[in-house]
């Protein structure tokens, strides 16, 4: 039976520790506060669009340099019916930017998911209550049933449709590469485990993280990201912990709980 609760204080007191060294505690919870009061917020239509191009971005690209580039992205598209409007000419437009992501299929997914945000909204009144009107997300049918859902949007794919559900405030986490890596080597997941098995598995077990601490699923989401990405400076660490390759496990407050670290690879 794992410790959930004495995994997560270890990877969350890992993250203040080495986080510390370049920002201050109280900058740093500033930072992680906001995914604490997620779940069952009710967003504006505008915020959710806003919501949906960041992740359209993100998708297969390293976080911190979307990031980094996040007012510039907001910039070219502030709003979906003004964005729902966009040409070929005003596609380019964005595309030679030199300060913008250069990504054609991108800005092009961010126009079409517009109209259809725009279409979604004519038929419901707004994007909330088309949410409000979906099915839970408890069981693994649904969690699997409301992902397919979202992945009307480009850009939106098999895990990447669970990103925009955490960030909306839905009960899950992202099934992302990280997620999967770490839970992977705390052997919380079959290391063979591919695929919709694979998705669910992940955001049970991070639903019992939830339970156990008592912290909202979002939040156990963001902390193990930051722990397991190759950059997050927004918490400090200009180096991830738990790396794909060559990860400071010196530093990781779980190693006891590890098969990845009891075989020894890659520890640095």
């Amino acid at each position: 039976m794992k410790d959930y609760k004495a995994i997560f204080d270890g990877i969350e007191s890992t993250v203040f520790e080495v986080g510390s060294r370049n920002l201050s505690r109280e900058q740093i919870l500033a930072e992680l506060e906001p995914s604490k009061h997620l779940e069952g917020k009710r967003f504006a239509d505008d915020e959710y669009y806003t919501l949906l191009v960041r992740i359209v971005f993100y998708s297969g690209f390293r976080a911190q340099t979307v990031t980094d580039k996040l007012p510039i992205i907001d910039r070219h598209f502030p709003n979906y019916k003004a964005v729902a409007e966009y040409d070929e000419r005003k596609q380019r437009s964005i595309l030679n930017d030199p300060q913008m992501i250069k990504n054609d299929l991108k800005i092009q997914a961010c126009v079409e998911n517009a109209k259809t945000f725009k279409g979604i909204i004519g038929r419901h009144g707004s994007f909330q209550a088309y949410v409000n009107a979906l099915p839970p997300a408890h069981s693994d049918s649904e969690i699997i049933g409301l992902r397919n859902e979202f992945r009307r949007f480009k850009f939106l794919g098999e895990r990447t449709a669970f990103h925009f559900m955490t960030d909306i405030g839905l009960p899950v986490l992202k099934p992302d590469r990280v997620i999967e890596r770490i839970f992977k080597r705390l052997a919380l997941v079959r290391s063979d485990s591919q695929g919709d098995v694979l998705y669910v598995a992940l955001i049970q077990e991070g639903r019992k993280f939830a339970a156990a601490t008592g912290n909202p699923i979002r939040y156990i989401d963001s902390v193990f990201v930051c722990y397991g990405q190759m950059q997050a400076k927004e918490v400090g660490l200009e180096r991830g912990v738990c790396l794909e390759t060559n990860p400071s496990c010196s530093l990781c407050g779980v190693t006891k709980y590890c098969n990845y670290y009891a075989r020894g690879k890659n520890i640095s």
